[in-house]
């Protein structure tokens, strides 16, 4: 593509999706986003981007190989519109499902709409978009927008657990959106000049940056060349670019000293399984976890089963998963129209509601119900592992911010059986952890004052099943830890540093500090790790923009004992974790 040399390809470009041939009477526009990041919303003048839709371009991906890029290709233009002004976009690439195209570097600031035409017809919709003069974002290894970055030595050689980055030496980020450049954003891309107010963070340090602006290699692309500061190492250092004030997707790298094999990740996983799930061999895996029900739905246990069950015994009527999820997200919201129509539709009434629902409703969004639960399954390749467990191998003293969950409990593509039920015992009586859609169950009760596990031994067993053969897993929870200034930091203000301290032992030698903001198109999530030891943690401010804004019934922030550090032995599996899923938290507002 425009001449890119091979050993490039995997730095500068997506992996896009090829969609069965049907035949539309319009295009249809389903998102737009930086091509590196998927971010949504902002989009900086001179930056490639990309549109997501259906029947937006040809079956057979079609590519422009030359310059100046056309403003149609394969008949597929896209253009913006800002006011009275309609640029065309010079066109990148189109296939059936996504398109990327160039914003002209002379688009308005503010707000604008993209439309896409295709064999002359126009999308049923334009996609707004606010138009930047700077938005960075990373391109990374797996395409999705997080996990490792698309980051290369000066021999444009790709940085990866086997080939890390050394303190000292210089490696080049790949990405786009760092600014609009004077001229046609069409034609060859010149080196330079480079672009101001760009920092790049290297764990929490900043690095010195030798040259941040467009590359030789293709239109729209953009290069930062940075020295890695001897601050941190780690098989998943964050690294984030803060460009204009605004904040890049988080991705990782791995730095050692000898610039080899990366060190074992602390805490984590030992470098050799990482290596297995390099090499693309299947790991078998197993989390077991007791805490507050609402917590571990947050992290990817689905609660929603037994819940129901809850639900239609108080309401007398058989009560679907689908409508508990939204009869919970509807009570959580306020929102009295979903929960009223949804109980017109049990032929429940206010006065039933009142004494019925409700309860079961606070039991299903409260943080007072507790639950255990497990899974077993397993994960093949890399990219597919560090992009969803990652962002818990990150090192202590260090933050990211992503979109993938609080944890990852239930990371499998195959699930494994281990048998009909688990048995719990522990301080609150035995129980049966049944098995429902893949994962093992049980609700411990309500009416707990606080978010934590009761004190005391707990333990799991299996008598066997087809894959797992039986096992017993055991964790001792001896204390929990407290939030110690929990009641002056709200609200929360994104602009400014945030200090969080604690107290209480626990026995996880690290701590998570984090927080999640929930919304009808995504959840972020914010996560640091710390020695539990040193009682306190300053989150910096570019982490904190990171996140969006946020109300108080939609945003809480969180300490809580590191979910990767009681592992457990359990036959036939590669690496099991036993969790303590408690936490101290409090809702605030995010601004």
């Amino acid at each position: 593509m425009f001449g890119i040399p091979k050993r490039l390809r995997l730095c500068v470009l997506l992996v896009w999706v090829l969609a069965p041939v049907v035949l539309w009477a319009q295009p249809q526009i389903y998102s737009v986003g930086n091509s590196a990041s998927y971010a949504q919303g902002s989009i900086a003048q001179g930056s490639i981007f990309v549109v997501f839709g259906y029947g937006i371009g040809p079956a057979e991906l079609q590519q422009a190989n030359s310059y100046p890029l056309p403003s149609q290709l394969a008949g597929a233009s896209v253009q913006v519109i800002s006011g009275s002004t309609t640029l065309d976009c010079p066109m990148i690439y189109a296939s059936f499902s996504q398109t990327a195209a160039i914003l002209p570097s002379n688009t308005p600031l503010g707000p604008a709409t993209v439309w896409l035409k295709y064999n002359g017809r126009t999308s049923i919709a334009g996609s707004a978009i606010t138009v930047s003069s700077s938005a960075f974002g990373i391109y990374t290894v797996a395409g999705s927008g997080s996990g490792p970055g698309s980051i290369t030595g000066a021999d444009y050689a790709l940085k990866g657990l086997q080939t890390s980055a050394r303190p000292g030496e210089t490696v080049i980020l790949w990405g786009t959106g760092l600014g609009p450049i004077d001229g046609d954003d069409s034609g060859a891309p010149v080196i330079g000049p480079q672009f101001k107010n760009v920092e790049v963070f290297v764990g929490m340090s900043p690095a010195a940056i030798s040259y941040a602006g467009r590359s030789g290699c293709c239109a729209g692309l953009d290069q930062i060349a940075i020295e890695i500061p001897n601050s941190v190492t780690g098989c998943f250092v964050p690294i984030v670019v803060r460009s204009g004030g605004a904040v890049s997707n988080f991705v990782t790298l791995p730095i050692s000293a000898a610039g080899s094999d990366c060190p074992d990740s602390s805490p984590g996983l030992p470098t050799s399984l990482l290596v297995r799930a390099l090499n693309g061999e299947e790991l078998r895996l197993g989390a077991i976890a007791i805490g507050p029900i609402r917590v571990l739905q947050t992290a990817g246990f689905q609660f929603s089963a037994s819940i129901a069950q809850q639900v239609s015994l108080l309401l007398h009527a058989q009560v679907s998963e689908n409508d508990v999820s939204e009869l919970a997200a509807g009570y959580r919201a306020r929102n009295i129209k979903t929960v009223e129509r949804l109980l017109r539709k049990y032929h429940v009434g206010k006065v039933a509601a009142n004494r019925k629902l409700l309860k079961a409703l606070r039991q299903a969004v409260s943080m007072d119900q507790l639950g255990a639960a497990a899974a077993f399954g397993t994960t093949q390749g890399l990219d597919q592992f560090a992009a969803q467990v990652g962002s818990h191998l990150i090192p202590p003293g260090t933050c990211i911010v992503t979109t993938e969950g609080l944890a990852p409990y239930s990371v499998h593509t195959r699930g494994l059986d281990a048998g009909a039920t688990l048995n719990l015992s522990g301080p609150l009586g035995p129980r049966s952890m049944t098995e429902i859609r893949g994962t093992y169950q049980a609700s411990l009760g309500s009416g707990f004052q606080s978010s934590s596990v009761p004190g005391g031994a707990y333990s799991v067993s299996g008598s066997g099943g087809g894959d797992v053969p039986a096992f017993t897993a055991s964790l001792n929870v001896s204390s929990n830890l407290v939030w110690t200034n929990k009641a002056v930091v709200a609200p929360i203000d994104r602009s400014q540093p945030l200090t969080v301290t604690w107290s209480g032992a626990t026995a996880s030698p690290y701590v998570l500090i984090g927080g999640a903001v929930h919304s009808d198109s995504r959840n972020t999530t914010l996560l640091c790790v710390e020695d539990s030891g040193k009682g306190s943690f300053t989150v910096p401010d570019f982490v904190l923009s990171a996140l969006p804004p946020g109300a108080a019934k939609d945003t809480y922030f969180f300490l809580a004992p590191h979910v990767l550090s009681v592992p457990v032995n359990i036959p036939g599996l590669d690496l099991a974790f036993f969790v303590n899923a408690s936490s101290d938290y409090q809702a605030v507002d995010l601004r």
